[in-house]
Order: C-alpha cells, then structure tokens, then sequence
C-alpha cells in the first residue's frame, strides 16, 4: 500500500508555489505548511478527517503533519445535453504555495516568532483550516499569491527574499484574523519528541499501517515508557496513538474505496483491518457513514 507521506526537500526548496485545477488529490501529509486560494470553484477539502467546503475567495492552510486531501465536489459534476455525466473542473482554479516554516521573518526582534505562533496554532482544539471570503474581505491575500506565483516562475534578482517576505504577510494577515476571533496562542515553542534524523513515529506508522504495530516498539524508540509516550502522543497529535493508526489506515482506505472498484474484502485485507467487518465498523466510527455509502456519495 502506497505511502500518505510526500517527501519535501526544504534545504534545496524551501518554498513552491503553483496554480492549480485538480478536483481530486489523494490523503497525503507532509512537512511542510500549505496554503491554498481558491479563486473560482468549489472545492471539497478534508483535513484530519473533517470536511469542509471551500468557495471562491477563501483560503485553506494545512500545517505540517496534517492528513489532507481534496474530494471531487458534486456540483463539479453535471448532466449535458445528451444525457451523460460531465465534468465542470475547468471551472477550478486554485493558487497554491508550500513552505517552510524556517523563511518566516520578523521585523522586531521582540515579537512573537511566526514558526511558533503556526506550531502552536495546529495544536489548538478548534480547527483554524479554513479562512472564508468574510474573514479576508479587507486583505490582498490574492495579491499576495499572484506575487509568489510570479517571483517564483521569473526568478528575478532577490525573488527567494520577496517570496519570504510576502508568505511572512500572508501569515500574519492570518495571526491577526485568528487574534480577532479570540483564539490565544503562546509563543514557547514546542518540542517534537516523536522525530528525529533517525526515526519518526508518524513515518513509520505511515510505511508499516497494514502491519501489525507495537506501541511498545514506538515508545521504545522515542525512549519513554508507554504510558508517558501515549499520555505525550495524544497531547501532541490530538488522538491516542492507536486512534491515529486506525485514521491512517482509513485515510489509505479511502484511495482503494473511491478510486478503484475493490472489494471491501480487498481493500480490509491491504490496509490493515482484521476482515471487511472489522473495516466497516472502524470507517463508520472515524467517517460517520460507511464505507459503501462514501462510494456511492463520490460515485
């Protein structure tokens, strides 16, 4: 079964930037942080598991680590003339820029660093994904896309430093917005104990979820006793370690159930479950329906 990890060289690319009018990418997690602009369309997005629906004008930021995905959106789809199933899509347009958190600059050197500030962001219990054309109405967040697109593609003198400097913007346009809703933050940073150059917990999760996994094995490796590794995990990640497992299974399991035609049979067997009965209950649990009314939904 095909790794949910995209490998990202952030020595020799810490930023990319690009246009795009895909109706449908894979669950895929990374370590880099994402944005994406939606300028016209309608895309429907999941993060962590969570839905949402994206209109023109809105923005969505998938920080790093963060399982997400884009689903075909039913309205992409429509009935022509003569009867049969159309795709709209090319009436999808997205910007999109990946980073690195390191480029973030601050201007004072008094004020709260942006990296710690997105690190403690995804943390928070309330979502902050998604940002809607209400809460950019008074930014030039689209200005701030088409500037990266075009640094990026023209490479003029100094573009890495402008590219920078204008992803700087755009995150603290962000910050300001999520302040005015109330949300706090600190600025201490936080310490990833379940990565290092050696070993990540959530990469060998990803390689080895059809297989049956040992706890004990991962917090042996990160060098703490179970229960301090599964009292840190779920405070880091927001599940129990076991509960994360389970998502990524079904995560994979999503790629098998919408894009192929494979029997739950199959697709239990490839990702990790016990048999399809064992797989059904889990999706039911984490997606709220079954595996056979997501088919039929995304058909």
């Amino acid at each position: 079964m095909d790794s949910l990890f995209e490998y990202s060289d952030s020595l020799n690319s810490p930023f990319e930037t690009f246009k795009g009018d895909w109706k449908t990418i894979r669950p895929h997690w990374h370590y880099f942080t994402e944005m994406i602009y939606l300028v016209k369309g309608r895309l429907m997005v999941e993060v962590e598991g969570k839905s949402y629906i994206m209109n023109p004008d809105d923005m969505m930021i998938f920080f790093p680590r963060q399982i997400h995905a884009f689903v075909d959106y039913p309205e992409n789809k429509t009935i022509d003339a003569s009867g049969e199933l159309s795709d709209s899509s090319s009436e999808l347009l997205f910007y999109g820029i990946k980073f690195d958190d390191m480029i973030l600059s601050n201007t004072t050197p008094g004020s709260p660093k942006l990296p710690r500030i997105l690190d403690n962001a995804q943390s928070k219990e309330i979502p902050l994904n998604l940002l809607t054309a209400d809460d950019l109405q008074y930014n030039p967040v689209k200005l701030f896309f088409e500037n990266c697109i075009w640094e990026t593609a023209n490479k003029a003198f100094g573009y890495d430093i402008k590219v920078a400097s204008t992803i700087s913007l755009i995150v603290t346009e962000l910050v300001r917005i999520w302040l005015r809703k109330g949300v706090k933050f600190s600025t201490k940073s936080t310490y990833d104990q379940f990565s290092t150059k050696d070993f990540s917990v959530l990469e060998y999760i990803d390689k080895h979820s059809a297989e049956n996994i040992s706890i004990d094995f991962l917090a042996n490796k990160c060098g703490m006793c179970y229960s301090n590794f599964a009292k840190q995990f779920k405070t880091q990640y927001g599940r129990t370690c076991k509960e994360y497992i389970e998502f990524v299974r079904i995560c994979k399991a999503d790629n098998l159930l919408l894009y192929t035609d494979k029997t739950l049979d199959f697709i239990s067997q490839e990702t990790g479950f016990t048999d399809a009965s064992h797989f059904i209950r889990t999706y039911k649990k984490i997606r709220g329906i079954t595996p056979k009314q997501r088919r039929i939904e995304n058909a």
